[in-house]
């Protein structure tokens, strides 16, 4: 493959992730959150009753920004801190009823988003795809720029 075609595929590549991002902040904007409070959602949604250092470590962000979205996402009830009850320097963050009705919301969302994005595949398009996509990912986590 020619390296100008190499290029015009990374540069398809990135669109299509850039407009999945559009189409997928469009569903967040919809329900009135935040990419990084559905993400935190989903984590409790999955393991309830994480520290805050843990949900920053997750989420790959600073403990203060985990403190901002989980007191936002508090505020709004969709979460519930309470003190760790054998280390109260500590709180639990609790995913609330609210906070599972807006999870049921999202994941609706994101299955309308990909039955959109993926129609006309086949299910051997569906993993030759996803075989594809695990390789670039893996090529891209090797490469280390040394400027």
């Amino acid at each position: 493959m020619l390296e100008n075609e190499k290029e015009m595929i990374g540069r398809l590549l990135a669109n299509v992730c850039r407009i999945h991002g559009t189409k997928a902040n469009h569903c967040f904007d919809q329900l009135g959150i935040y990419r990084g409070q559905a993400f935190l959602l989903k984590i409790l949604s999955d393991r309830d009753g994480l520290t805050h250092s843990e949900i920053a470590e997750i989420m790959e962000i600073s403990p203060a920004a985990a403190t901002k979205v989980i007191k936002r996402m508090e505020h709004n009830k969709y979460i519930l801190r309470q003190p760790d009850p054998k280390d109260e320097r500590l709180s639990r963050v609790y995913i609330q009823e609210a906070g599972i009705a807006l999870i049921n919301q999202i994941d609706q969302s994101f299955q309308q988003l990909h039955q959109a994005m993926f129609e006309g595949f086949t299910q051997d398009d569906l993993n030759r795809f996803h075989a594809l996509l695990m390789l670039i990912r893996n090529n891209l986590e090797k490469i280390n720029f040394n400027f």
